[in-house]
């Protein structure tokens, strides 16, 4: 044996080991390789089990099937026949007259095959032993002292290769057990949530038909007693009115629900961002007016065109300025504006406002569904959740910057149209309670 061609097939089969958690690939190229360069006939390998008192066999190459499915050549107990022995003292054999060993199994390597030398050389990985590998010939060929030597460093590498597949398949298990452990804890939470969902459902909508039911019962009882008179008709109209508006609080309810169930597919085109604020701003002015809440409108310069679905995105607006004037219960200012982010290939808006802000325990709950720190009766705390799903679906993101009393900021990032931008504006048009005013903005 030449030192350059061993020092090749180690190489080569440290390359193997290295780049493949495929522990029959490896043990196959490396038995390719053995052959290959002592130019023997059949190699066998033979692994461990989990009590390390049997050997299985796991490759072999040279060999005929009739030979190999022999029971003795398929499971050897440790410690029987040559090759157990060899696995007990751990250290490597050698036989150069299979014929004259001391070994009940020669007859099927002998007359089966006809293999006359064979070296035995254990396998171990950090000390420990974790199988055999069997090297025959069927001419005359010594295992000499650097073939012993190179089989033996080829069996360390057999070693690192089978610790290597363990490790693999420990973490494939512990993986599996952890996906199926948060498979089942997503399943709980489900559960969780449409209990949650039901309680609130039931809880929101009970009160206000309750209400409804009351006034109806009321109505139909002054009709029977005959007083349905025009000197009711004060209280009948007080009657109406809240069965009116406990109707449509119901309704709000069920749209919010709708709303945040809803898996409505995306059509995604470019839009100006600075068109879907003003229209938002147009269905938003009338409530803000009446709220003594003064709206700003910033838009950068260049602004680029926003890939996006004009409808949601916009119903997302809405929900963030809704949230905002909720929380100016004494007026204030909503400040929205439209700028290039960071990100580069993102534009960022912003919704500001001056109002109570929110509690750093709340914030990292803001955007659960069912959240809600509004009163009892004002929501069920879904129009966040609907604002997330819909920049999750978008490819974009939504974060929030409060501060108890000193107002909030949502920043949602949104994907832009290639290099596209919108007309250069040198003034910027707000909406102060219900007025167009002029302004500039940098």
């Amino acid at each position: 044996m030449k030192n350059e061609n061993t020092l090749a097939a180690l190489n080569a089969i440290s390359k193997t080991v290295s780049s493949s958690l495929e522990l029959n690939e490896v043990l196959d190229s490396t038995i390719e390789i053995v052959l290959e360069i002592l130019d023997a006939d059949s190699a066998r390998i033979y692994l461990l089990n989990d009590k390390k008192d049997c050997l299985n066999l796991v490759a072999h190459r040279g060999l005929s099937e009739e030979t190999t499915m022999l029971s003795h050549m398929k499971c050897r107990k440790v410690g029987d026949g040559l090759l157990g022995k060899t696995a007990i003292n751990g250290k490597a054999k050698v036989v150069d007259n299979l014929p004259r060993a001391n070994d009940p199994y020669v007859d099927s390597l002998f007359f089966n095959e006809g293999l006359l030398y064979s070296a035995y050389i254990p396998l171990v990985s950090k000390g420990n032993p974790v199988g055999m590998m069997c090297v025959s010939s069927r001419y005359k060929f010594k295992f000499s002292g650097d073939c012993v030597e190179f089989l033996t460093a080829v069996g360390n590498q057999i070693g690192i290769a089978v610790d290597n597949a363990n490790l693999y398949e420990n973490l494939k298990l512990a993986y599996n057990e952890l996906k199926e452990a948060q498979e089942q804890v997503i399943r709980t939470e489900k559960m969780a949530s449409l209990g949650k969902l039901a309680a609130t459902i039931a809880h929101e909508i009970n009160n206000p038909l309750a209400a409804v039911l009351t006034y109806i019962k009321l109505l139909i009882k002054l009709i029977t007693l005959g007083r349905f008179t025009p000197e009711r008709m004060e209280d009948i109209s007080r009657y109406l009115n809240t069965m009116e508006s406990e109707t449509a609080r119901c309704g709000e309810i069920v749209k919010n629900l709708l709303a945040f169930s809803r898996q409505s597919k995306i059509t995604i085109k470019p839009y100006s961002i600075e068109e879907i604020i003003d229209r938002s701003m147009i269905l938003i002015a009338h409530d803000l007016e009446l709220k003594d809440i003064r709206i700003v409108k910033e838009i950068e310069s260049d602004i680029p065109l926003i890939q996006c679905d004009f409808r949601q995105i916009q119903q997302t607006l809405l929900n963030l300025m809704g949230n905002a004037s909720e929380a100016m219960t004494g007026g204030g200012t909503l400040t929205v504006t439209a700028k290039h982010s960071e990100k580069g290939d993102f534009l960022e808006i912003l919704i500001s406002d001056t109002g109570c802000g929110i509690s750093e325990e709340n914030l990292k709950n803001i955007f659960e569904p069912f959240f809600t720190t509004k009163e009892e009766g004002k929501g069920v705390g879904l129009g966040l959740s609907v604002v997330y799903g819909i920049i999750s679906k978008h490819n974009g993101s939504v974060r929030v910057e409060s501060e108890p009393g000193k107002g909030s900021t949502f920043k949602v990032c949104l994907p832009v149209h290639s290099h596209q931008v919108c007309p250069d504006h040198k003034t910027k048009e707000g909406i102060n309670n219900g007025k167009k005013t002029s302004y500039s903005c940098g």
